[in-house]
């Protein structure tokens, strides 16, 4: 079963806290929501203006708090280049939240570029070792480690399929972004059939109208202008749905938007198809 989920960072571009987003899916009848994390101290998040948690808080609190607004959490956004060492540490402690607050998977990805230097082949065993040091500890806490098509690396479906085969474990899968795909080139619809066997969890992004001269030039977009149904991506989201609805998918699709207005025309629309 498709489980409909509210991505906390859609609510970063109104300055919103994270307890403002437990009380807006409340009210709009969504019982899951997907976090967004920061592992250190953000001001913004600590003077209430960012919908993000610091992997330094107290995870049964907030499950409590999640609790207490009829919510689950489907997944920690734990991304933070997986070429760099900082991934690692970032990767550990959101599991370790991700364990403490009942959420089964936090997600990871690599930058928006190949970094100077580097081949994609660097790249990739780069991330293959960071994921593999990471991996332990979610043995341990039997977290899921999520990868999301978000750059050059991940929107590579040759390389995405070499990750997958060779961790060959259920607690290593992919977290498809549908926009990010979309705008770095490939047939979302195809790459799903392809990586089917691995997605665990879901972000579904429209893409505006005005960034179709982007595509095959950006590696992935931060947040749609447009709600979800409202821009060129829309019939790609349908398909993907549609094939997942045959196959009896179960898992979360989290509604990615900028915006709170966006994020309920998302929500609205999404509904419709779901």
């Amino acid at each position: 079963m498709i489980k409909i989920t509210i991505a906390s960072d859609n609510f970063r571009h109104d300055d919103r806290s994270v307890q403002y987003v437990f009380r807006w899916c409340q009210a709009n009848q969504v019982d899951t929501v997907e976090i967004n994390t920061i592992n250190g101290e953000d001001f913004f998040e600590g003077l209430g203006f960012s919908p993000a948690i610091s992997l330094n808080f107290d995870g049964y609190a907030i499950r409590k708090e999640l609790e207490a607004h009829g919510l689950k959490c489907s997944q920690l956004d734990c991304h933070y280049a997986l070429h760099r060492w900082q991934s690692i540490p970032y990767m550990i402690n959101g599991i370790k939240m991700a364990k403490s607050m009942g959420c089964p998977a936090i997600a990871t990805t690599d930058g928006a570029e190949v970094p100077a230097g580097m081949t994609l082949d660097e790249v990739y065993e780069r991330a293959k070792y960071h994921i593999s040091q990471a991996l332990e500890v979610a043995r341990t806490h039997q977290v899921q480690i999520n990868v999301e098509p978000h750059g050059p690396l991940t929107n590579n479906l040759d390389y995405m399929l070499r990750l997958m085969k060779h961790f060959n474990d259920p607690l290593v899968g992919v977290n498809f972004d549908t926009a990010n795909t979309f705008i770095a080139g490939n047939d979302p619809v195809a790459m799903v059939k392809e990586l089917y066997p691995w997605i665990h969890h879901f972000h579904v992004k429209d893409v505006a109208p005005e960034l179709k001269a982007n595509i095959g030039k950006d590696t992935g977009i931060a947040a749609s202008e447009v709600h979800v149904g409202a821009g060129i991506n829309a019939d790609n989201i349908r398909a993907i749905v549609g094939f997942l609805k045959e196959k009896g998918w179960s898992g979360s699709m989290s509604l990615e938007a900028k915006g709170e207005a966006n994020t309920l025309k998302s929500l609205q629309w999404f509904r419709t198809i779901a």
